[in-house]
């Protein structure tokens, strides 16, 4: 018998299960968890149902977490669980497992393929086939199977945000690990009565607006955001026709410009500080007048 996603499924079932990994289990899921911080918690949309985050940890668990004997819980499974060439086998695959931010590039039958710059990998996975789309991030441990193709391990999420060219170039300087992955998802406030997403600056002209970005910029290593005002605009309205207004495109190419991966506080801070740039541009079929303008009021 080939290695397959039902081991998977009872290599994970073991890690959870197992008497012996309680004291190891008990301190991964604070250390995965943030459980040492106070501050409360509101996760993305989609990410903090109790299965949903139950599944990361247990990727997280099996496949990143070093027990004192530096194995993965997934290896001792493996070991307590088979024997012969087929624990050869499935020792090969979960020490070679990988946790990826990939792109859907396509997909036949069962299969969906991803890309990393360079690399490509064929997911076996009628789930992902069926529900995944073309051009999404997907973030996933990868486990690698003998004819050539990868197996997706448990707690698998299509990324909160798309990527457009300019990323996907540069996707490997912003791979992450499960747990920081987990940080940006549980989105953290200072106390409850804060939003986790605070609504964005909101200045009255777009040369102020730029002025902030730059400002901001500076001071966190992001030099490819410092730009004139007049090509901030002329990004802006490449992405905001007559026929169509994409916004989501304008924020996928100023993500491109980054030279080094943000921290989820930062990313949360330039998105608000890009729709502040967004929100302050004249608008030629408008009048000249920029979104803020055309609220009540002004």
């Amino acid at each position: 018998m080939a290695f397959n996603s039902q081991m998977i499924e009872e290599i994970g079932a073991w890690c959870l299960s197992s008497v012996e990994l309680v004291a190891q289990q008990r301190e991964a899921r604070r250390l995965f968890f943030g459980e040492d911080d106070p501050r409360p918690v509101k996760y993305w949309p989609g990410a903090g149902e109790v299965n949903s985050r139950e599944r990361r940890f247990l990727g997280y668990f099996m496949f990143d977490y070093a027990l004192p004997s530096g194995e993965k819980p997934a290896a001792v499974a493996v070991k307590r669980l088979y024997s012969g060439e087929l624990q050869a086998e499935a020792l090969r695959a979960v020490s070679q497992t990988r946790f990826v931010l990939a792109v859907v590039k396509s997909k036949i039958q069962r299969s969906v393929y991803l890309e990393l710059e360079e690399e490509s990998f064929e997911v076996r996975s009628p789930i992902w086939a069926a529900n995944v789309a073309v051009r999404q991030a997907m973030l996933a441990h990868l486990v690698p199977v003998r004819q050539g193709y990868w197996l997706p391990g448990p707690g698998w999420l299509v990324w909160p945000f798309s990527m457009g060219p300019g990323l996907r170039e540069r996707l490997k300087r912003f791979q992450l690990d499960p747990i920081s992955t987990e940080r940006f998802l549980q989105s953290r406030i200072d106390s409850p009565e804060q939003e986790a997403r605070p609504s964005p600056p909101r200045d009255s002209t777009l040369e102020k607006a730029v002025a902030r970005l730059t400002e901001w910029a500076r001071e966190k290593g992001h030099a490819g955001l410092v730009m004139p005002a007049d090509e901030w605009a002329a990004l802006v309205l490449k992405h905001m026709t007559k026929e169509s207004t994409d916004a989501g495109g304008f924020f996928q190419v100023a993500l491109g410009r980054l030279e080094k991966p943000p921290s989820e506080k930062e990313l949360q801070e330039m998105l608000g500080l890009l729709m502040n740039i967004w929100n302050n541009t004249p608008q030629p079929d408008r009048g000249g007048r920029s979104a803020n303008q055309l609220l009540p009021g002004h």
